[in-house]
């Protein structure tokens, strides 16, 4: 019963932006500060081209430090010269209100400095009362831009176009929201990496992401960042053992407290 209260006042508070519960982005661009669009693929298509082996991931993520109420996604890259491609399922809440996303994306590289991507999500959600699902359709571009061996850009735009279809009580009616994000990554030296972006939408105003990553052993890194506006200060850590990998994730929010996330990524 508090959990489905709970999730009632997030539908009231946040009843445009229901997507962003579930793009969090994977557990290592949490630990950096949430900047994502140089790091995964659910936030810049292109980045599938940067992808050297196939890889299956999960990650768990309670954005809001409730017992229930975790976003998970699981993600499957297959890498290859053609188009490399990859799948991603996420889903947030619970058997009264569920929301549930499918991404398909592929990418190419265009050029030596290039690489360019585009993806189709759909998504939907499920609540107790409602007959028919209320679902959205949106498509997501991305580039990517290796300037030098230590610097790279990524361009992305997210759910531009999106469009509502199915969606009969206007309760559940989202608008549809771009998403514009621009950042970097840098190798300052070959054991610490900075990594910046920026985030603009029609709602939303210019927010900035932030964290550096730091390696003192080659299977073992530390991460801190600062998300939105330096509010939310964020850490973690990632472990590589053979072909796997796990990372962990924490953030700090000023209204809910300690936040976690939890990463396991395996290579073939």
């Amino acid at each position: 019963m508090k959990t489905t209260s709970f999730l009632f006042l997030i539908f009231l508070i946040f009843p445009c932006q229901a997507s962003e519960f579930l793009r969090v982005g994977d557990t290592r661009s949490l630990g950096l500060g949430g900047a994502g669009v140089t790091h995964t693929f659910t936030f810049n298509p292109a980045l599938l081209v940067l992808s050297t082996n196939k890889q299956a991931g999960v990650d768990i993520f309670n954005r809001f430090n409730v017992s229930g109420l975790q976003t998970i996604q699981a993600s499957f890259i297959y890498s290859n010269d053609l188009l490399p491609a990859g799948i991603n399922i996420s889903s947030f809440g619970n058997d009264a209100y569920r929301e549930t996303c499918f991404m398909l994306a592929v990418g190419k590289q265009i050029s030596e400095m290039v690489t360019l991507g585009i993806a189709s999500t759909y998504l939907f959600i499920q609540s107790e009362g409602v007959d028919k699902n209320p679902s959205r359709l949106a498509v997501d571009a991305g580039v990517v831009i290796k300037t030098v061996d230590k610097l790279l850009i990524g361009i992305s735009i997210l759910n531009f176009p999106s469009v509502n279809l199915t969606v009969r009580n206007e309760q559940f009616k989202q608008t549809p929201v771009y998403n514009l994000r621009a950042g970097f990554n840098w190798n300052i030296i070959e054991s610490c990496m900075l990594t910046s972006e920026l985030i603009c939408s029609e709602e939303s105003p210019l927010t900035v992401n932030m964290g550096v990553e730091y390696y003192p052993y080659s299977s073992f890194s530390l991460r801190a960042g600062l998300q939105d506006n330096f509010r939310m200060p964020t850490c973690g850590i990632g472990y590589v053992f053979s072909r796997f990998s796990f990372q962990l994730a924490t953030q700090f929010h000023p209204l809910l407290g300690t936040c976690t996330g939890l990463g396991l990524k395996a290579l073939f």
